[in-house]
């Protein structure tokens, strides 16, 4: 569950000596979660349960899986400075994607100037903070199902967008039970 408390970037409600899973993400609207939770209703094959929960889903900018105190801070820090007009996000396209830990079922960004500049910004800005970009290269997607081995997908019914107005500084805490996504920020916009 994401907790939707929103407290100021630099006061960390739960601050932590150990190192945390932070990420920078895009979360859709509320029509757009709900659009794409149907799409994926609309699959074959699915699993038992269905993670991540509707409230979860987001499009990730950067994770890092081990940021102290320190980093955090000045991560968030630099986020602050974070500009961006508005733009339309387009999902337009599902795919399965073998991982290490098993097979998920994506969503797919239509080519988007906006958002790749939206990347690069917000990289620098970790790298600003002492953090390293991931040498991956960034291919836009939204995660729809985990364990996905079974899914046969269909074709979207209709392309899914949104509207991106900030981005959202989150920890990943997966020590809390159940695990949770703690917002720790929001910035840009």
């Amino acid at each position: 569950m994401l907790d939707e408390r929103r407290p100021p970037a630099m006061n960390d409600p739960h601050p932590s000596p150990t190192p945390r899973r932070l990420f920078t993400a895009i979360f859709p609207d509320a029509a757009a979660r709900a659009a794409i939770d149907a799409e994926r209703q609309r699959w074959g094959g699915l699993p038992r349960r269905l993670r991540p929960a509707p409230d979860r889903m987001h499009l990730t900018l950067q994770f890092f899986n081990r940021v102290d105190a320190s980093a955090q801070r000045s991560w968030s820090q630099a986020l602050t400075a974070l500009g961006f007009e508005p733009f339309r996000i387009v999902l337009d396209r599902a795919e399965l994607w073998r991982t290490g830990s098993g097979t998920i079922a994506v969503l797919r960004s239509a080519p988007n100037p906006a958002l790749q500049d939206l990347h690069r910004a917000t990289d620098a800005l970790a790298a600003q903070a002492g953090l390293q970009p991931e040498p991956r290269a960034f291919k836009p997607h939204l995660t729809t199902l985990r364990h996905a081995e079974r899914v046969m997908l269909a074709p979207l019914a209709a392309p899914i967008a949104w509207t991106v107005r900030q981005v959202d500084l989150i920890w990943s805490d997966l020590a809390a039970q159940p695990p949770r996504y703690l917002r720790l920020g929001q910035f840009g916009g």
